[in-house]
């Protein structure tokens, strides 16, 4: 898929007001809540929890569209066509948003990072993946952290002259997507780029490499 810009779009998005960002649910651990069966994906509650984070009513805070994937899957259950259909959602609302946020689960999340990455030809916003090790129902979770970041990356990396690409946050790092790869299943620094460094680093500052 080659993505077009358009000036005259890419300005309006954003002229005053808050930068807008487009959330693709596709499932996983992530947007899970308990049912009487376990825990199970559910449409619906990802975009329902969001609207009950205090954080996303912050003035820095974009406007989050949440679009949920049906059916929402396992990323074990992942086939390209998968990958396709998260490409073309992306393509379909490209001159719409200023970010994207792909959430889904840890197993296939690389494969799919990287796929992406050469599918989605001249990007010129950032395109962010994550994912959780523990759900957003637990009470505690590593999934609110990355939601918010992973978030607060779409939308503060628009426009600028680097890393508009597809991305992986995970943890404390924003990784590029083809190099990300998950080395550790019960950590909650479950992802890295062994061969090339992290593109930003979270601390008390976002720490970001422009050079790379």
């Amino acid at each position: 898929l080659h993505c077009t810009m358009s000036n005259a779009a890419d300005s309006a998005l954003n002229e005053g007001g808050s930068r807008r960002v487009l959330l693709l649910n596709t499932g996983g651990t992530f947007s899970m809540r308990p049912t009487d069966k376990g825990l199970a994906p559910a449409p619906g509650y990802l975009q329902e929890r969001i609207h009950a984070m205090e954080e996303f009513t912050f003035s820095e805070m974009p406007e989050v569209t949440v679009f949920d994937f049906d059916p929402l899957l396992d990323s074990a259950d992942f086939s390209p066509q998968e990958w396709v259909s998260i490409a073309e959602g992306i393509e379909k609302n490209y001159l719409d948003y200023d970010g994207f946020v792909v959430v889904m689960g840890t197993d296939t999340l690389a494969y799919c990072a990287s796929a992406l990455s050469f599918v989605l030809e001249n990007l010129g916003k950032p395109v962010i993946i994550t994912g959780a090790q523990l759900p957003l129902c637990e009470a505690f979770s590593d999934a609110r952290r990355n939601l918010i970041v992973s978030v607060l990356f779409a939308a503060r990396l628009a426009g600028r002259p680097f890393h508009n690409e597809v991305c992986v946050f995970f943890g404390e790092h924003l990784l590029r997507g083809c190099r990300s790869t998950k080395l550790r299943a019960l950590d909650l620094r479950a992802f890295d780029s062994p061969n090339f460094p992290p593109l930003a680093k979270l601390g008390v500052k976002f720490s970001m490499r422009a050079d790379l």
